[in-house]
This record gives structure tokens, C-alpha cells and sequence, in this order.
């Protein structure tokens, strides 16, 4: 049986899961990425460099609007979605639906966890030194505190869920076959 990268027709899932995904999610994958890897990287230098905090609230603004983007897109063009390459109803099919929804939750979660934390520490969210966003909560220290370590704690939990995302991907290819990346790629 061949399988050159994409599914072979025995598979059950060709015709659609060889497909690639519509260009406007594609696009704003790459850029909910990107901004995730980004706010990683800064969120954990913040101690060292506090001149960093403001980039970091506003790219997690940009994240969530992508990730906003991505969710309308991801319903508006679901008859367009490539199928999931592994079988409906199995174990892998089931962690890989509940893999997405939880990254989809902290896309949405950590950014806006951020957001009530600035708000609850009496700040107001400027994005990149130039537009002020609304104030979601009044200044609260004790729910300032606590959105801190939500934000922190979901953060570290999303990286993992991406670390598990691209193994779920890696697998694919090394041990079917199957390369799911050319799906999600722009080019």
C-alpha cells in the first residue's frame, strides 16, 4: 500500500482528510501560534525583565482575537474541514476532540484570565501604547492574586496541550505515515 504523505484511498478517511484546511484558518492558526510561542517566551522572562509586560499583554489581546478569528472560521467553514485521520469513535478519535477543545478553551482562557488580572491589579489594558481596551473589573487585589495564578497555571497547561499537539502530529508521520502538517501548512 502507498502512502506518499497523504491518506491512501483504503484508509476510510481519504477524499476529505487529505484535504487541506481553508486558507483563512490556516492563517490564523499560524498566528494564534506564533502569538502563544511569543507570550511563552516573554511570560516567563517577565521576572527578569518587567519592560516586557506590556508586549506580553498585547500580543495575549492579538491572541485573543485570533483565536476569536479561528473559532468563527472553524464553524464557518466546517463543511470545508479535512475529516480527522483517525477512525471515528476510537480512543485516538475521542483524545484528539478533546485535545482541540481544550486548546481552543485555553486560547480563549489565558489571554482573558490575563486581561481580569490586569484589571483586578487596577490597570488598564493598552494595546501596543495606543488604544485602551475596556476595563472588565473594577481593581480588586484578592481576585488580582487569584487571576494571576489562574492565568500562570492555565499558561503552563496550554503549552503542554501544544507540546502534546505537534507529538499527536509527529506520530502521524512516523508511525502511519500520515502527514497531517501539510494540511495546516500555508504554502
Amino acid at each position: 500500500m502507498e502512502m506518499s504523505g497523504e491518506l491512501s484511498a483504503s484508509s476510510g478517511h481519504a477524499g476529505q482528510s487529505a484535504r487541506r484546511y481553508p486558507l483563512l484558518i490556516i492563517l490564523a492558526h499560524w498566528l494564534v501560534a506564533g502569538g502563544i510561542a511569543a507570550n511563552l517566551v516573554t511570560g516567563w522572562l517577565l521576572d527578569d525583565a518587567t519592560e516586557l509586560l506590556d508586549l506580553h499583554r498585547s500580543i495575549g489581546v492579538l491572541v485573543l482575537v485570533f483565536s476569536a478569528l479561528r473559532l468563527f472560521c472553524r464553524f464557518a467553514y466546517r463543511k470545508q474541514m479535512p475529516d480527522s485521520v483517525n477512525e471515528t469513535g476510537s480512543l485516538q478519535y475521542r483524545v484528539e476532540k478533546l485535545a482541540h477543545t481544550l486548546l481552543y478553551a485555553g486560547m480563549v482562557l489565558v489571554p482573558l484570565l490575563g486581561w481580569l488580572k490586569t484589571n483586578a491589579a487596577g490597570h488598564v489594558l493598552v494595546l501596543f501604547d495606543t488604544v485602551e481596551l475596556p476595563v472588565l473589573m473594577e481593581k480588586n487585589r484578592e481576585l488580582s492574586s487569584l487571576f494571576g495564578e489562574l492565568h500562570s497555571v492555565s499558561a503552563y497547561l496550554l503549552a503542554m496541550l501544544i507540546g502534546l499537539h505537534i507529538a499527536g502530529g509527529v506520530a502521524h508521520v512516523m508511525m502511519e505515515k500520515r502527514n497531517v502538517f501539510k494540511r495546516m501548512l500555508p504554502f
